[in-house]
């Protein structure tokens, strides 16, 4: 278990710091990264950012995924 003192502190980092500790965990979780899909995964992502600010994609809110998502499921 981890110490109530510990959590306390870091819930009392600011959001950003809480993120960097998060990141730097789940880091320490798979040691052996693959840092080329890593840079695969963020040219992807700055693409679908790029397409969706220039109107040539759209979004749906994540209530109405969910929602198909479920109904795929049932």
């Amino acid at each position: 278990m981890i110490d109530e003192k510990l959590k306390k502190q870091a819930l009392k980092l600011s959001s950003k710091e809480r993120a960097e500790l998060a990141h730097m965990l789940i880091d320490s979780l798979d040691p052996e990264i693959d840092f080329d899909s890593e840079e695969a995964w963020s040219k992807e992502l700055k693409r679908r950012i790029d397409q969706y600010e220039q109107g040539e994609s759209s979004a749906k809110p994540w209530s109405e995924v969910k929602k198909n998502a479920q109904a795929l499921l049932d």
